[in-house]
């Protein structure tokens, strides 16, 4: 079934098309990098799609079909190229162009395969600017010694080292 007739069969409902109010329709389908409800970004009715996700280790999954496959053997079909956790936004943004206008595969999805693997690492990285806490200070011999789990009513207590 050619990919034209399987857009016009599931552009009006499928079970991954996310409709707001006023706006654009979006879509949780796999192989689809924009995750816009369009024909051109869907990864159900496309023969060639790419997907992007980030995994539980922190790395990033960059998964595609490869061209000459039969549609009966999905699990073979698909070829996975995995991004370290360390990787920077410009190394992600070359090996996701690499891997879709460098192969000759898909080469209209270039500019969006870029944004999104540059978006995925900049999520993953922590954030500079977090605030270092440290413990708050504890005013009064109760507070130490609740604090620390010691007896009330000694002196010689309340000097308390902290290693």
């Amino acid at each position: 079934m050619s990919g034209d007739l399987q857009w016009l069969l599931l552009r009006k409902n499928n079970s991954f098309i996310v409709k707001g109010g006023h706006g654009p329709a979006f879509s949780r389908e796999k192989g689809n990098l924009l995750n816009r409800h369009s024909h051109k970004y869907s990864g159900l009715t496309n023969a060639q799609g790419i997907s992007m996700h980030p995994t539980k280790e922190g790395s990033i999954l960059i998964t595609k079909i490869k061209k000459d496959v039969s549609p009966h053997q999905v699990a073979s079909a698909r070829v996975p190229v995995t991004l370290r956790r360390g990787t920077t936004a410009r190394r992600a943004a070359k090996i996701a162009a690499a891997e879709t206008a460098g192969k000759g595969y898909r080469s209209d999805l270039r500019q969006a395969a870029v944004a999104r693997a540059s978006a995925l690492v900049r999520a993953q990285r922590r954030s500079a600017n977090v605030p270092k806490t440290r413990a708050p200070k504890l005013r009064g011999k109760k507070a130490r010694k609740a604090a620390f789990g010691q007896k009330v009513g000694s002196e010689e207590e309340d000097v308390i080292e902290l290693d």
